[in-house]
Formats: C-alpha cells, structure tokens, sequence
C-alpha cells in the first residue's frame, strides 16, 4: 500500500469512527463515566467491519 491509500484508508475509519461515537452518545439515555470510552471501543469495531463490508462491496 502507498502512502495516499493508507491516508485515506485511515481517515476513512476515522469518519466512521467519529460517526460512530457521536450516534452512540446521542442514543444513551444517560451518560456517566464509562459511557464514552464503551462508545468509543465498540464505534472503533464498528468503524474497521463498515470499511470492509464497504471494500468487500465495491470489490465485485
């Protein structure tokens, strides 16, 4: 991989990782302290499985 694909490869994670993590706040009902760092840890999960489905996807 060159240095612009894995540029982009990282900011797409990043996008789908802030998305995310803002959905998963808004749909808490409460937040207390280990609220955003759970978020954060499933929305990166969530962020690296979207990336491939959508690479899987475009790769037919």
């Amino acid at each position: 991989m060159n240095r612009r694909t894995t540029l982009l490869a990282a900011a797409e994670i990043l996008a789908w990782w802030a998305a995310l993590t803002v959905l998963w706040l808004v749909l808490v009902s409460t937040v207390d302290a280990l609220e955003p760092a759970v978020g954060a840890g499933a929305a990166a999960v969530a962020a690296l499985a979207a990336r491939a489905a959508r690479r899987a996807v475009a790769g037919r």
